[in-house]
Formats: C-alpha cells, structure tokens, sequence
C-alpha cells in the first residue's frame, strides 16, 4: 500500500459511516475496467460462486455467522484501522 494510499485511507476512518460508505460507493462506480452488465449478465457471472459456496456450506466445510456479528466485528476492525 503506498503512503497516498494510506493517507486517503487515514482521513477516510475520520469520516462518519456513512460517510465512508458514500466514498466506498463513488469509488466503486469509478472503476472503469469494471465491464456494464445487464442483471442477468450479472447473476451468471455470480453464479458459480454462490454454487460454491452453497456446497461448502452443505459439506461442512464452513459456517455462516450472523450478519450483527459480521457487521460488528467489520466496524471494530474499521476502528482499530485494521
């Protein structure tokens, strides 16, 4: 990570989340690699990874965590800027 990025990433964890979801969002509309597709474009490309996923979940091979969980452990790990 270069020290441009750091320090955008710093003035970023200063913001409100909201704030920084409003960032997170304009930078991902900026991606100009980022091919337009359709919704159904979009669903197939998805589509085998939600099949994964779905069977490693029946396999045992992981387990789901309550999205309140998730989302708290994701905050906690934004305010330890980590």
């Amino acid at each position: 990570m270069t020290a441009a990025v750091k320090a955008v990433l710093e003035q970023a964890m200063q913001l409100s989340p909201e704030e920084r979801a409003e960032v997170a969002n304009a930078l991902d509309g900026m991606s100009a690699d980022a091919p337009a597709l359709s919704p159904e474009d979009l669903a197939a490309a998805w589509r085998p990874e939600l099949d994964r996923r779905r069977d490693e979940l029946e396999r045992g091979e992981v387990q789901t965590v309550d999205a309140r969980e998730a989302i708290a452990g994701i905050r906690a790990r934004l305010r330890n800027g980590k």
